[in-house]
């Protein structure tokens, strides 16, 4: 497989007209084009990926209408994740309109947020506050907002001095960019790169206090890891 050069301009048009004509007709009429301008380069993206951050489980282009028989039958965007050895996730996205990353888990199960909420109520509660603080020097990488607790959580007063943290559900890493010419180039490698080597502490402290879900959650949207 030759190295990652970029995505043709052909990409964001099959995504913009795949989500306008999510048809098998359509599908199968310009299947080649995903080939060619959408998979070929997301599999040359995830090879320059991997000796770092592991293999990148490529998304497949038909979506499983298993559980969601309502959802349109082909994805309207492409991507890849990869999975630390504690479970975080190492997400990237490209849609017609931006390429996204994410790093982090998107939803906790029960046995996550029970210890999520211990280590955060401890001295690695202080450890992960200052890595999210750390982040404003950094080009586009934020927490995303999540669907945090209205409340206090249970047992925990709401005076607590991180309680933006324990409410949290989850606790993911984002960035995005607009889709520009800089697409076609080289330059999505160094900054997907980028945004997942300044994300990797966070993600080490997911592994060692959080560690992997004993059941994967379902994203509820493409700004989360999607499904495969």
């Amino acid at each position: 497989m030759h190295g990652f050069t970029g995505w043709p301009a052909d990409a964001a048009k099959f995504l913009t007209e795949i989500a306008a004509d999510n048809t098998r007709d359509f599908w199968e009429e310009h299947r080649h084009r995903h080939a060619t301008a959408v998979h070929g380069p997301m599999r040359a993206l995830a090879a320059e990926l991997e000796p770092e951050f592991g293999p990148v489980r490529i998304f497949r282009p038909a979506v499983n209408r298993r559980f969601r028989p309502d959802a349109p039958p082909y994805r309207t965007d492409t991507g890849g994740v990869a999975t630390s050895a504690g479970g975080s996730t190492f997400s990237i996205v490209l849609s017609a309109t931006a390429l996204s990353v994410a790093a982090g888990h998107w939803a906790f199960d029960g046995g996550q947020t029970r210890r999520y909420r211990a280590a955060v109520d401890g001295p690695a509660g202080e450890w992960l506050a200052g890595l999210l603080g750390s982040l404003g020097s950094l080009d586009g990488l934020t927490p995303d907002d999540g669907r945090p607790l209205v409340g206090a959580p249970r047992g925990f007063r709401a005076d607590h001095p991180r309680i933006a943290l324990l409410r949290r559900r989850g606790l993911q890493l984002t960035a995005t960019w607009p889709v520009g010419e800089w697409i076609g180039t080289r330059e999505p490698v160094a900054r997907v790169r980028a945004a997942w080597r300044a994300a990797a502490p966070v993600a080490a402290w997911l592994d060692e206090h959080v560690g992997p879900a004993a059941t994967v959650p379902r994203p509820a949207s493409v700004a989360s890891v999607p499904s495969p």
